[in-house]
């Protein structure tokens, strides 16, 4: 589900000139802002979109109408996964005020981008910046014990596994779900389009350590290959999934 759209200008990726990974789009493509809903024993979102802000590139604010459409009140998340701690995939985690949105809910979220957003403040600055009410609601989590860091590879609900993958920021994560069989990547702001699943030197200006992230790009490639597994990234167009199979990308 989309909590709404970030508008992708132009350079935003690498390579130049820009490739057309967006159906031929040129330039500027709006692109959704994506959660996921896991449900189960313990039901899991992952991600927590751009909240009810709106700056020139970002616009968010569906996520919880989205919630409710399917069912979900924000008190039964009992679990929320972060990718990472960009305001887009963290935004509703506090109001204002910094009170919880999700009042019952655990966060879990990689150490590395917590010491650095976090401990040391140091968000990104702009449009990408961790709210200042999100922080504050962390730091007090994690005195509370409702925050867990992730360092390694680590199931924390059955059949949902986070997985570092490093580089878009120090401690990005991405989500294994499996279940009857299949897998499916949720990939964060590892990989922005379907076009990274075959082209890992495809990049964003925005990963802070372009090494690291083409290793984790390459993790995730080679994970897809191996397994058939699908995959969806947080601002794939129409939050489409897809499979990398014999080098080409297909609809999963």
């Amino acid at each position: 589900m989309s909590d709404g759209f970030f508008t992708m200008p132009a350079g935003f990726m690498t390579r130049p000139p820009f490739e057309h990974p967006f159906d031929g789009e040129t330039s500027a493509p709006a692109l959704p802002i994506a959660s996921f809903v896991v449900p189960g024993e313990r039901t899991v979102l992952l991600d927590a979109g751009f909240g009810p802000n709106e700056v020139p590139t970002l616009s968010g604010g569906a996520l919880l109408d989205e919630l409710a459409g399917i069912g979900v009140h924000p008190s039964d998340i009992d679990v929320i996964a972060l990718s990472h701690l960009h305001v887009d995939h963290c935004g509703w985690l506090a109001t204002a005020d910094a009170q919880p949105v999700f009042e019952r809910a655990v966060v879990h979220v990689g150490r590395a981008d917590y010491d650095s957003f976090v401990v040391r403040d140091e968000s990104p600055s702009g449009p990408f910046r961790l709210p200042r009410a999100a922080r504050e609601l962390l730091m007090r989590y994690h005195d509370d014990g409702r925050l867990v860091l992730i360092d390694d590879a680590v199931e924390f609900v059955p059949g949902v596994v986070a997985l570092p993958a490093p580089g878009h920021t120090p401690g990005h994560c991405v989500f294994s779900i499996r279940g009857d069989g299949e897998q499916l990547l949720v990939l964060g702001d590892a990989m922005y389009c379907p076009a990274q699943l075959t082209d890992i030197d495809l990049a964003m200006i925005h990963d802070v350590d372009p090494v690291l992230a083409r290793q984790s790009r390459q993790m995730i490639q080679r994970e897809l290959e191996m397994h058939g597994t699908a995959a969806v990234g947080c601002h794939f167009p129409g939050l489409q999934a897809a499979r990398a199979v014999s080098g080409t990308v297909t609809s999963a």
